[in-house]
């Protein structure tokens, strides 16, 4: 099963998306009292919607809404919760950055800038897995959030 699961994994799709994820700035600056991610979970639930699932938004505070989408298995069972945040922290002095903090650029096999691995990066792991799941066909039992 896991052998059917993993060779559903699109690699270069998870970067692309990523990248994508890290070129929308959605730094929160709590000083502003007001969030910066609205474009970051519109791209996430549009990127969702696209694959073929069904999505919520909800805006909890200004500027930071939460996106959520649910598969449910061929059979009742456990649900399986994947979490991420789309804000990031500042990203300080752009002169002090290797690399432009969105710039998302690739570099001896890694990703640079601001979210990469906290926790764009993981969202898009996520996505990338509950995708595999999904259209590897495999029966699973209960509910991927």
């Amino acid at each position: 099963m896991l052998e059917v699961v993993l060779s559903r994994i699109d690699r270069e799709e998870l970067v692309r998306l990523t990248q994508e994820l890290v070129r929308i700035p959605s730094v929160y600056r709590p000083e502003e009292q007001e969030g910066n991610e609205t474009n970051a979970a519109r791209f996430v639930a549009d990127y969702l919607r696209n694959a073929g699932f069904e999505t919520r938004t909800e805006e909890v505070a200004p500027g930071r809404p939460n996106v959520w989408a649910v598969w449910e298995g061929d059979r009742p069972g456990r649900t399986l919760l994947f979490e991420a945040h789309t804000d990031v922290v500042t990203e300080g002095s752009a002169q002090e950055w290797d690399h432009p903090p969105f710039g998302a650029e690739r570099d001896g096999g890694r990703i640079y800038g601001r979210g990469a691995c906290d926790t764009k990066g993981n969202l898009a792991a996520a996505v990338g897995a509950v995708r595999a799941i999904r259209d590897s066909g495999v029966a699973f039992p209960g509910t991927l959030v």
